[in-house]
């Protein structure tokens, strides 16, 4: 028999915290990563972050193991190409390296994004845990906006405007403002810091303007329709066990 994520959930109450952790290691990379200058230790950090997010989503998908080695595969291909660009090439080898860096990231957020909200909205209540994992899945798809940023941004330096010159700020100082501008873009907030300068990247925030909007109505939705059906489950169970109490024969004289 095929256990779901829910089942081994319930006979191991201890792992029902995966997307919570999770939760604190993501926050806790986007507070560290833009402020480490070591090369070597930001990319550690990152790679980290990524198995354990790979981890969480094998735990939460186990029906697809054929998709799963797939995603090694992407996130081996995806460390080559992360350690290349630790060595020293040519300027354009380096736009080539950093663009695959993107495109090898892209389907492995995408997948988990994925896998993530499945094993959310096939839960049959909601749980503290299942919060946390829509909003691990809330940043994932601001991880892959701000991917997409970032090639274009290889490719056209004048496609944002920073808050500091490109020359001057090192991977994860810019890593770290593409995220900020990802996460405020999709989250509508718009402080207006930093600006999308070309006609791709403008575009390209308008919609990641309105997924975001969609995404909390959706979830919202989602949620609510979870703790509506548990209520009235409730409320029939309890009218069925007052019936049966009813039913039963009182005490014999």
């Amino acid at each position: 028999m095929k256990l779901t994520a829910q089942a081994i959930a319930a006979k191991r109450p201890f792992k029902q915290w995966r997307f919570f952790q999770l939760t604190l290691a993501m926050m806790f990379w986007m507070l560290v990563y833009p402020r480490l200058t070591n090369p070597w230790f930001a990319h550690l950090i990152l790679q980290a972050l990524l198995v354990d997010l790979l981890m969480v989503t094998i735990w939460a998908t186990p029906q697809w193991r054929h998709i799963h080695r797939l995603l090694i595969g992407f996130l081996l291909l995806a460390v080559g190409a992360s350690v290349a660009a630790l060595l020293p090439m040519p300027p354009a080898w380096i736009r080539i390296d950093n663009t695959v860096q993107g495109m090898m990231h892209l389907p492995i957020l995408s997948a988990c994004v994925v896998g993530i909200l499945t094993f959310v909205f096939r839960a049959e209540r909601p749980t503290p845990d299942g919060i946390f994992a829509t909003v691990v899945a809330y940043l994932l798809i601001a991880m892959i906006f701000g991917q997409l940023y970032g090639i274009a941004l290889v490719w056209n330096p004048d496609a944002l405007q920073l808050t500091e010159q490109l020359q001057q700020m090192n991977p994860q100082q810019r890593g770290g403002e593409i995220l900020y501008f990802s996460v405020i873009t999709m989250s509508t907030v718009g402080y207006g810091d930093v600006l999308p300068t070309s006609e791709f990247t403008r575009m390209l925030a308008a919609i990641q303007a309105v997924f975001g909007q969609f995404y909390v109505a959706v979830v919202v939705a989602v949620f609510v329709g979870m703790y509506a059906a548990q209520a009235r489950e409730e409320s029939l169970s309890r009218r069925t066990h007052a019936g049966r109490d009813d039913d039963s024969p009182g005490p014999r004289a």
